[in-house]
This record gives structure tokens, C-alpha cells and sequence, in this order.
């Protein structure tokens, strides 16, 4: 599954404090150098869901 980071951002603006796995409903969330504009959902990675993000925006929302 393919979201807009857009999107994504608009999810975390309704959980308030949330992390990006909690919004994403994933095991991790992967930082990419390479993508600019869209988060990547697999659903089954060694069994687990994971997220693909930008790196900017796995950095704006990291856990304090």
C-alpha cells in the first residue's frame, strides 16, 4: 500500500503524540533516502508489517 506523506502527516495531526508505527498500524518504520513523497505499508515482511518512510519524515516524528 502507498500513502502520501500528505496523508500520513494528516493522520499524526489527529494522535496528537503518537508515533508513526502506532498511526501506520506497523511493527517499524524504515527510513529511505530515496523516497520524497509517499510512505510504502508491506504487509508481510518475516511476518510482520512494516513502513517504509522518508527519512525526513521518520525524523520529524521520532519519539523523543
Amino acid at each position: 500500500m502507498r500513502l502520501a506523506v500528505a496523508d500520513v502527516e494528516a493522520m499524526m495531526a489527529e494522535q496528537p503524540g503518537g508515533t508513526l508505527e502506532t498511526v501506520l498500524e506497523v511493527f517499524e518504520v524504515f527510513a529511505s533516502g530515496s523516497l520524497t513523497n509517499e510512505v510504502y505499508v508491506l504487509d508481510d515482511v518475516s511476518g510482520k508489517r512494516i513502513a517504509i518512510a522518508p527519512r525526513e519524515l521518520k525524523e520529524r516524528y521520532r519519539p523523543s
